[in-house]
This record gives C-alpha cells, sequence and structure tokens, in this order.
C-alpha cells in the first residue's frame, strides 16, 4: 500500500483448515451475488471503515464474512469496463480483451466503445438499442451457470451498460442499465425478444422521479466527515445550477421537473445508488431469482460512488457521505435477500472495479509529489518533434499518431509507410516507438513509456508496474507505446481519476459471504477482484470461466 495515507495494520487471523475432513459439505446456495462498487480504494476504504456503522453492510460483510487484505488487479487499465470484465471472467485485460472503456481501432479508424454492438432495440426501449458484449473475448461465470444448470437464471443492474453487461456476459436473462436522457431502466433484444413485465413495472413507477428535489445533505455523525474539507475550488459545482460545491443541495438538475439534467445529477449522488438497490431487487422478486434449489446469480454494480469521486475527489465530503449512504443501501439489500431468499441460502461476493488516486491538489498538500496538466498532449509534441527529427516531416497535412490517449499511442501506419523507405518494416516500427517512448518519457508528468513490443518481448516478472502494462495489453487493441504518467500527477482538468498501474488504482476491497465462508476472517492470500467467479463455481459445483485465474485457498469451503 502506497506511503501517502496510512492506515491501520489489518489484524491477519490464522486460517486454519478444516479439522474434520468427514464433515458435511455446506450446502449449494440458491442464489450467488457479485457486487461491485464503481471506484472503491483499498485507501479509500480503509479511512472510512471506522465510521461504517454497526448496523451497516460493509460491518456485516466484514463480521459475518471474510475479508480478502491482498485484493488488486493484474492489469494496468484500472478502468470501469476491463475492471467489470475481469470481476465477471476473472481474467485480466490480456485475456477478455476489455483493454479500455474505449480504444482506438486502426481498422475502423475509430475510437470503439467496449460495448457498442449493432443490436436491435426493444419498441418501448428505444434507448437500450446497440450495447452488447460482443467485444469480450471470454466467457462470464454467467456463461458457465447457464452451460451447465440447467434451469438457472441470471440477471445483471447497474447505472451503466459497460458495468452491468460485462459482468453478466451473453447468456444472462436480464442485463439492465439505467439511460440518463429519460431515466428508464432499458435493456435490448441480446437477452430478450421482449420487455420483462417486471422491468415495464419499474419504469412506470418512475421511482428517480420521486427524488426531484430530494435534499443531500450529510448522512453520517459529525466525526465521520473530520479533517474533510467540503468547498475547495478544484471540486466541479453541483449539477443544480446552485454553482455550489458545498452539502446541503437539492437534486433538480435546476429545473422544476425531472428531465435530463436532473438524471445526470442524480447518478452523480448517492440516489443514484438506491435506484440500482431497488431495481436490483426489482429483477429479484420479478425473475424469482433465489427461489428454488436451482442457483441463480445477480449481478450489481453500484456506479454513482465512481461519478462523485471522479467530480468532488475522494477525499471530499461527498464521496464520504457517498460511501457511508451505500453502506446503508448494502444492508437493506442483504436484509433483503435474507426475507427474500433465506439467510445462508445465498452466497456475496463484494470488490471494486478499480480504485482511484487523491485529487493532486490534496495530495500535494500533504507533500506529496502531485500535479496534473495536458500530459499527453506535450508528450505527443515531443515525440513527434522526435520523430520528425530522425525521419523528417510527415506529409502535409497528417501526423505521425492516427490517435492519443488512455496513456497510448497508435501510429498513422501510411505515415510510417511513407517514412519507411527501405527498411523493413518491423524493424522501422520499433524503431519510431523506441524514439517517440523516450522522448514521452522526458516530459512533464511522464514516469516512463515503453514501445509496446519491448514490454511483451521482455520478461517483466520482476517488475510490478511492466507486469501490470503486459496484464493490460491485448493483440490489435494495443498501440505501439505504452505510457505511465507519475505516480498522483493527472492529465486534465478532473478533479480526481484512476487508470494508472499504481496501488491507488490496483488495490480494491474484496469480502465475501455465504455458505462455508469462514466469519470474521482476514485471508491474506493475494487474489484479484476476479476471485469471486472462483469461488462461486466452487460452491455452485460448476467449472470456472475459462479465463480466470485465481486459486481457491485450501479450505476456504471447508469439506468442499
Amino acid at each position: 500500500m502506497n506511503n501517502l495515507l496510512p492506515v491501520a495494520l489489518l489484524a491477519v487471523a490464522a486460517f486454519a483448515p478444516a479439522q474434520a475432513p468427514t464433515a458435511p459439505a455446506p450446502e449449494r446456495p440458491r442464489l450467488v451475488v457479485l457486487c461491485s462498487v464503481d471506484q472503491l480504494a483499498c485507501w479509500v476504504f480503509e479511512q472510512a471503515r471506522p465510521h461504517f456503522a454497526a448496523d451497516g453492510g460493509f460491518r456485516r460483510l466484514l463480521d459475518q464474512g471474510t475479508w480478502f487484505t491482498q485484493c488488486a488487479y493484474e492489469h494496468a487499465c484500472t478502468e470501469t469496463g476491463p475492471g467489470h470484465a475481469t470481476i465477471g471472467t476473472g481474467a485480466p485485460a490480456s485475456g477478455h480483451g476489455i483493454v479500455r472503456n474505449e480504444w482506438w481501432s486502426p481498422e475502423a479508424r475509430a475510437k470503439v466503445y467496449c460495448v457498442a454492438e449493432a443490436v436491435e432495440a426493444l419498441p418501448d426501449l428505444r434507448e437500450g438499442r446497440n450495447r452488447g458484449p460482443g467485444r469480450m473475448l471470454l466467457p462470464t461465470l454467467g456463461d458457465s451457470l447457464k452451460a451447465h444448470v440447467a434451469g438457472s437464471k441470471v440477471a445483471s443492474v447497474s447505472w451503466k451498460d459497460r458495468a452491468a453487461i460485462l459482468m453478466a456476459g451473453r447468456s444472462a436473462d436480464a442485463v439492465v442499465w439505467f439511460e440518463p436522457s429519460t431515466g428508464n431502466l432499458v435493456t435490448n433484444t441480446t437477452w430478450t425478444a421482449t420487455t420483462p413485465a417486471w422491468l415495464t413495472e419499474f419504469n412506470g413507477k418512475r421511482a428517480i422521479d420521486g427524488y426531484h428535489g430530494y435534499v443531500w445533505d450529510r448522512f453520517g455523525p459529525a466525526d465521520a466527515y473530520a479533517g474533510l474539507v467540503d468547498d475547495r475550488p478544484y471540486e466541479l459545482p453541483h449539477q443544480n445550477g446552485s454553482n455550489q460545491r458545498t452539502l446541503p443541495q437539492p437534486l433538480t438538475g435546476g429545473k422544476p421537473d425531472p428531465d435530463v439534467g436532473f438524471y445526470a445529477e442524480v447518478y452523480g449522488s448517492p440516489v443514484g445508488n438506491t435506484l440500482i438497490r431497488l431495481a436490483a431487487e426489482a429483477a429479484l422478486q420479478g425473475m424469482e431469482l433465489g427461489q428454488d434449489p436451482v442457483p441463480d446469480l445477480l449481478c450489481v454494480s453500484f456506479s454513482s460512488t465512481d461519478v462523485v469521486g471522479h467530480y468532488f475527489g475522494p477525499d471530499s465530503v461527498e464521496a464520504r457521505d457517498t460511501l457511508l449512504r451505500l453502506d446503508r443501501e448494502l444492508a437493506t439489500l442483504l436484509s433483503f435477500l435474507d426475507r427474500t431468499v433465506g439467510a445462508g441460502r445465498y452466497a456475496f461476493f463484494l470488490t471494486a472495479d478499480h480504485g482511484v488516486g487523491p485529487t493532486p491538489e490534496w495530495a500535494r498538500a500533504h507533500g506529496v509529489d502531485a500535479g496534473r496538466g495536458a500530459l499527453l498532449k506535450n508528450a505527443r509534441a515531443a515525440a513527434e518533434k522526435a520523430l520528425t527529427n530522425a525521419y523528417g516531416a510527415p506529409p502535409s497535412g497528417s501526423r505521425w499518431f492516427a490517435h492519443v490517449g488512455e496513456c497510448t499511442f497508435f501510429f498513422d501506419q501510411d505515415v510510417l509507410q511513407a517514412a519507411r523507405g527501405e527498411r523493413d518494416a518491423a524493424t522501422m516500427s520499433r524503431e519510431a516507438a523506441r524514439i517517440a517512448a523516450a522522448a514521452a518519457a522526458s516530459t512533464a508528468g511522464i514516469h516512463a513509456a515503453y514501445a509496446t513490443e519491448d514490454l511483451l518481448a521482455g520478461d517483466a516478472s520482476g517488475d510490478p508496474l511492466r507486469r501490470a502494462l503486459v496484464r493490460a495489453l491485448c493483440p490489435g487493441r494495443a498501440g505501439e507505446v505504452q505510457l505511465v504518467l507519475r505516480p498522483y500527477w493527472l492529465d486534465g482538468m478532473t478533479p480526481a481519476s484512476h487508470g494508472t498501474p499504481y496501488p491507488y488504482d490496483r488495490e480494491v476491497p474484496a469480502l465475501a459471504l455465504g455458505p462455508g465462508v469462514p466469519a470474521g476472517v482476514h485471508l491474506a492470500a493475494p487474489i484479484t477482484p476476479g476471485f469471486g467467479v472462483v469461488l462461486f463455481a466452487a460452491m455452485l459445483g460448476i467449472p470456472r470461466p475459462a479465463g480466470a485465474v485465481d486459486d481457491l485457498p485450501a479450505g476456504l469451503l471447508g469439506a468442499r
């Protein structure tokens, strides 16, 4: 863990193997729940943990389940799409292929969105068109469950389309997400030929509109916000027209009635997570998940923590309040599962799709080398100048790179070919990538830059940074140069973000609850956030997804 944000040492309990080999195996759960909290870093969780309610959801998972204290992503591309694909498949980005939320396609000469797919809309939910899991290269736990257990059902709910889709996969029975233009919960013909009755009923009740005018104020006790400043000039203002960065604030979108601005404001508030909990409960009841011995899967991703973290920073009053309120939503969801499925008849695994770094201004105020700026723009300029010095200027009206973004350079292959002359194509490409990388690495805010071929060809076993970069590379979806920003530096003016290979972005909580999972145990075995699919596959007695990389610690499920 990084030394910027010291936390209390984790007490790791001894983990004893099962003492009675003949003890009966735990009962197979009727429902397994994969739960993701969008943008929840270990350091953020640790700072908030003393303030979680005694009867809150996080405390219940900690006290009645197992806390995996060494959970981290293998890949460097710590974003929503890659993270949720890992949670669903158990594989790093290099395996499942979701290398970013969007990436450059040399064939299309355009950026592609990770869940963009030509899909017909349902007649009554036109907003749900053209979304699907087709860019994911590996099966999910939901795919395995549907293939191996007849009659099983799989549902996935999130505010974000990419989160709901990539956790569940193509075989799911229901994958739903909120559409911010209308406030509807939507899906499409990838998963159903007609809109399910429960979804129509949910949208008809317009629960989201009932929050118009709701005042977002501090939820927790005063000491839960100690040391946090509620009006910092680098935070974004609330989206209600007040131009203020403080609580309390009414959720109105600046209009007298609900509209697209209001729905966007809800998304960036704790109410967004409330609506996800309500939608998950509606799906569970409407689909009768967990109501018979045939096991089902429910995927739930709480997205609003991410938006709040980006807008105000993870070290803000708003972010702390959102997490405290999520603690209550989790408690309510777990109680709902107790009533509808039955305590002890379901299993729950909670993790996060990525972490987050502190706002650079906050970090700098605490003595850390941090900053922000047009880092990639400057790195590109330096790289293009170096390439021009080496090979001459590119043809008029063209540039060396077809795309620069997400810490990756993609060459314009036509420009590269024109400059190549009699040189061997592969040799020229590698040489040009090395020249560009060296120049980019010399600019402010860039920690390192590598030719992609050098990363793939080298031994990264002793270098965690290089190893994380390699785990983020997928053939055809990686540019020729990979950059790493300096720790605690951001490209652009967003208050806070993620996407780096550093611990604050890769290390996330992991908590498990269910049959055979020891209560109150802190387990230090290293895992990835994809561990949940391995755990659940073992519980259900089905094959794990093909790309899953985690191993089940000996004795975790008793005699199983």
